[in-house]
């Protein structure tokens, strides 16, 4: 497709971004509009990540309150039907083939992603064993799309996510199973923390282990702690 000029990494945060938090808005009969536009809506606590996306497309996207938006233009029209077929947001698998850019997977996760904990404690032993996922919670697909995302990840980014129930939307959101699997995703976006310092949380293991450990130190102070292999 011709992105007009975006770069591998605008493409891949842009296309991300529209899977995500983000939506092109559809023109209404009456509307004034010829062509449609970007709009996406964020709280006062996502604004440095909204302004990282401007300034990766400063041509393209811009800050209006609390909306990163783009103006009425061409590329949203053209790229309306492909992403809201029967005006239901959908993926569409034939513009991956243009994404190759590790910006694409961070967007996701830090659009509609968390990195869980979950915890196991052995009362017996006093310990507590702390075991990490990378979850993307795109669930507004359908099961099958994931599963079509998730093999689109592994073949191009390495990258092992598999369907998991939830009772909230479509039913389904992409998570990581195996340590391993998680920390392939923690490694590959782990570079990003110099540009997004503030979700170190989100993408810095140690970061987010040493607070959890903070944590149970106060509730269970004589327990230690059991870490996985990475």
């Amino acid at each position: 497709m011709d992105w007009e000029g975006l770069s591998d990494e605008q493409v891949a945060i842009f296309v991300a971004s529209i899977l995500g938090d983000g939506e092109i808005t559809k023109c209404y009969a009456y509307d004034r509009r010829v062509n449609n536009s970007y709009r996406e809506h964020f709280s006062l606590g996502q604004l440095s990540y909204r302004q990282w996306k401007q300034q990766k497309l400063p041509d393209l996207l811009y800050i209006r309150g609390n909306n990163l938006v783009s103006r009425s233009i061409p590329l949203m029209t053209k790229l309306f039907p492909l992403f809201y077929p029967n005006n239901k947001k959908h993926i569409p698998f034939e513009l991956l083939e243009d994404i190759h850019h590790h910006s694409f997977l961070l967007t996701l996760y830090l659009d509609d992603g968390s990195l869980l904990l979950s915890k196991r404690f052995n009362h017996k032993k006093k310990e507590i064993q702390f075991t990490p996922h990378v979850a993307l919670y795109l669930q507004a697909f359908s099961k099958e799309q994931l599963e079509q995302l998730a093999a689109f990840l592994l073949e191009r980014f390495s990258v092992n996510v598999r369907t998991s129930g939830t009772p909230s939307g479509t039913g389904c959101y992409l998570k990581t199973t195996k340590v391993t699997d998680t920390f392939q995703v923690l490694n590959l976006l782990k570079p990003y923390l110099v540009e997004l310092p503030e979700f170190a949380y989100k993408l810095d293991w140690e970061t987010r282990l040493d607070s959890e450990i903070k944590l149970y130190k106060t509730t269970h102070p004589d327990y230690t702690v059991r870490l996985p292999n990475a």
